[in-house]
């Protein structure tokens, strides 16, 4: 990989390889979709603490704490759920990683048991360890460009339907129903081929996705094409700093 030259398979790297990349951020949240956007639309301001499994919010609704893994108490397995920061410090032996750091390969479904704590739905959790964007996707137009002063690459993602009733090949988002790339394909999944929204002239079916190259978050989020779909703003104030959350 060239220094600012990033390619399709630097992206989706890129996308894996979030959880391994930093422990704390300090950043505002924006986003707009049909089924609601943030309080009162405007920015809230967060607070994620991945070696305490914590993130703060504040908005215009008051402060609030989420703590844990999003998908419950046990995972599928039967094991104890851990943190981030547990995860990181015991790499697992099927992660393997590119000679320039990025993820080459993570175990499947790993963020069932090592996942960000949730604030809203899971698109949240899905920005912040975006591994939905590195499979199932057509990726064109990447390049390395600029996000509020912080570098990132951007790519035009498209979600791909899947084959046969095992969705073999196709995009899987954290949840289909709060998926990072809202469209007929996503909707498909959740809610099969009788859903009347398939056929809305809006409905999005790419997207504008910038990834920050140092954490690989999700900082830019919005339909190239409709009128409906998902945008999401994300603006760094810190990363691996002390952090000073409100109580």
């Amino acid at each position: 990989m060239e220094p600012g030259s990033p390619t399709v398979e630097d992206f989706r790297a890129l996308a894996r390889s979030s959880p391994w990349r930093f422990t704390t951020l300090h950043f505002t949240h924006r986003r707009e979709r049909e089924a609601g956007g943030t309080p009162d639309d405007q920015p809230v301001e967060a607070w994620l603490d991945r070696k305490a499994g914590r993130v703060t919010v504040r908005s215009s609704q008051g402060i609030e704490v989420r703590e844990g893994t999003p998908y419950g108490s046990d995972s599928p397995d039967g094991a104890e759920f851990g943190s981030l920061a547990a995860a990181m410090a015991d790499r697992p032996k099927d992660l393997t990683l590119r000679p320039d750091g990025l993820v080459d390969h993570r175990p499947e479904g790993w963020y069932f048991d090592r996942g960000d704590p949730m604030w809203q739905d899971y698109l949240w959790t899905a920005m912040l360890d975006p591994v939905e964007l590195s499979y199932g996707v057509d990726i064109t137009g990447v390049a390395a460009v600029t996000v509020r002063g912080r570098p990132a690459w951007a790519a035009t993602c498209r979600p791909q339907a899947g084959r046969g009733v095992e969705w073999e090949g196709g995009y899987e988002p954290r949840c289909s129903c709060c998926a990072l790339l809202d469209s007929p394909v996503s909707r498909l999944l959740e809610y099969g081929p009788e859903d009347p929204t398939l056929t809305y002239p809006a409905l999005p079916t790419s997207y504008r996705v910038h990834l920050d190259v140092q954490m690989g978050i999700v900082v830019d989020l919005a339909p190239v094409d409709g009128r409906g779909g998902v945008m999401v703003t994300n603006e760094i104030l810190s990363v691996d700093e002390p952090l000073n959350p409100p109580r």
